[in-house]
């Protein structure tokens, strides 16, 4: 389906290896270079988290890995209340963990999509408490938007996100592609290293590589960021739709 297609994977380590696999598979040639790290913060440099709250929201995969044990830890049950999820990945990491029926958006996974669904509006209408599991330094549209409707949000910033110590250049030059077809761009942490190390490495010609990236925000950023060519946007991070999204950009290609 995708054969000989370079795919720079630049996700964290934790996740970028389910992607390469599934890319394999279609005969991609991904070339595995994590941008960011993902590490966790003890509960004791978190400190005090509010447990007066009337719904929670996981942001990510990684906000249910650190977030559920520091909640634990607190002495915060979950279970009585209600979950929102920003999308199907983090809904299935809560459910493996015992959390059942987490609220997912009804489009878009993101915190716009979860702003405009459906199921949210209750959280506005009835002015709820929400506690929100992220990274630090994480965007603050879901809660600057909850305050201005009445709502009242507290956060348990649980794990940081950390550019990496990975260089672009030995990777590609051992995998022997001096330019790949396609860099995956999924968060603004990653666009962000990526544009550093490219600086830094004297990457330039990366610029005028195809990019794919999550979300019409986050095309903007990367057109923001130099890339020359209109990136290929997807609305969900699966692999599947990543996948189903090059191969309808090789069939127009050709």
């Amino acid at each position: 389906m995708l054969h000989n297609l370079s795919v720079l994977v630049t996700r964290p380590a934790e996740t970028s290896e389910t992607l390469a696999s599934a890319l394999r598979v279609v005969n991609a040639l991904p070339v595995v270079i994590p941008m960011i790290e993902i590490i966790g913060i003890s509960n004791e440099s978190i400190g005090l988290i509010k447990k007066d709250f009337d719904c929670a929201v996981f942001v990510s995969k990684n906000a249910v890995r650190f977030g559920l044990p520091v909640a634990h830890e607190s002495g915060i049950s979950l279970q009585s209340k209600t979950i929102f999820a920003i999308g199907p990945r983090t809904a299935q990491a809560l459910e493996d963990a015992g959390l059942k029926h987490p609220i997912t958006p009804d489009k878009i996974y993101n915190s716009e999509g979860l702003i405009d669904s459906s199921a949210f509006k209750e959280v506005v209408s009835n002015k709820q408490r929400v506690l929100v599991f992220r990274a630090t330094k994480g965007r603050e549209l879901l809660a600057s938007t909850l305050r201005e409707t009445g709502c009242k949000v507290d956060y348990c910033e649980c794990y940081i996100r950390q550019i990496s110590e990975e260089r672009i250049r030995p990777q590609l030059e051992r995998a022997d592609i001096s330019t790949p077809d396609i860099i995956l761009v999924t968060s603004g942490a990653i666009l962000s290293a990526i544009l550093r190390k490219i600086k830094e490495e004297r990457l330039l010609g990366l610029y005028d590589a195809q990019t794919l990236v999550l979300g019409k925000r986050l095309a903007v950023k990367v057109r923001e960021g130099g890339f020359t060519k209109p990136p290929l946007v997807v609305n969900q991070l699966t692999n599947s739709s990543i996948i189903a999204c090059l191969a309808e950009w090789m069939k127009r290609r050709n």
